[in-house]
């Protein structure tokens, strides 16, 4: 039984298995294609989707750290729990608290929006362009505006966490290495 679940990849944390599904999808579709179409690039497109996804998902089979991570939560876990299940963290092998993630917003659909009506006039005239004009800078404002307020705000974490090094140096401080060096006698 846990052979059968290793090889269909039901115990892999839940990234890895979303590759995995990923890449016997673009295979088989890709396989059944060619057979009913006979058309070479499709055929050539869906399989290399289907390569580039499953290199992806043997990456993330092999990594160290996926590994580390099985181990942890078939330690943590409770009895009849199944892995992979939920977003508690523990399957989630790539996971990094540290980098903030910006709001939902609609302003990359704006901009795209935008450029789109905008690429337009060079075949329509200048209509396209005083329309797609507002989308374009209303978006890019407003993205670059988050993006500046998130910048804004991981700068100020990384203060905080600076600061609060320097409160409580811990054993790999650089400060320490320091001072071990210039105890030691010169020779």
């Amino acid at each position: 039984m846990t052979t059968a679940r290793r090889l269909l990849g039901l115990d892999e944390p839940q990234e890895t298995r979303v590759f995995l599904a990923m890449s016997a999808f673009g295979l088989a579709v890709g396989a059944v294609y060619w057979f009913l179409a006979y058309e070479v690039a499709g055929t050539l497109l869906l399989l290399g989707f289907g390569v580039a996804t499953g290199v992806i998902a043997v990456r993330l089979v092999a990594d160290p750290r996926v590994a580390r991570v099985r181990r942890r939560s078939t330690n943590t876990q409770p009895a009849g729990h199944a892995p992979g299940g939920g977003t508690g963290g523990i399957d989630r092998p790539f996971v990094d608290d540290r980098v903030r993630l910006p709001r939902e917003t609609i302003a990359p659909f704006a901009v795209g929006l935008g450029v789109a009506t905008v690429a337009t006039s060079v075949i329509f005239g200048a209509a396209p362009l005083i329309v797609g004009a507002l989308p374009l800078a209303w978006g890019a404002w407003s993205w670059l505006g988050s993006a500046g307020a998130e910048l804004d705000a991981t700068d100020a974490t990384d203060a905080t966490d600076v600061e609060a090094d320097a409160i409580h140096p811990g054993p790999d401080a650089p400060d320490a290495d320091i001072e071990a060096t210039e105890a030691e006698p010169q020779p």
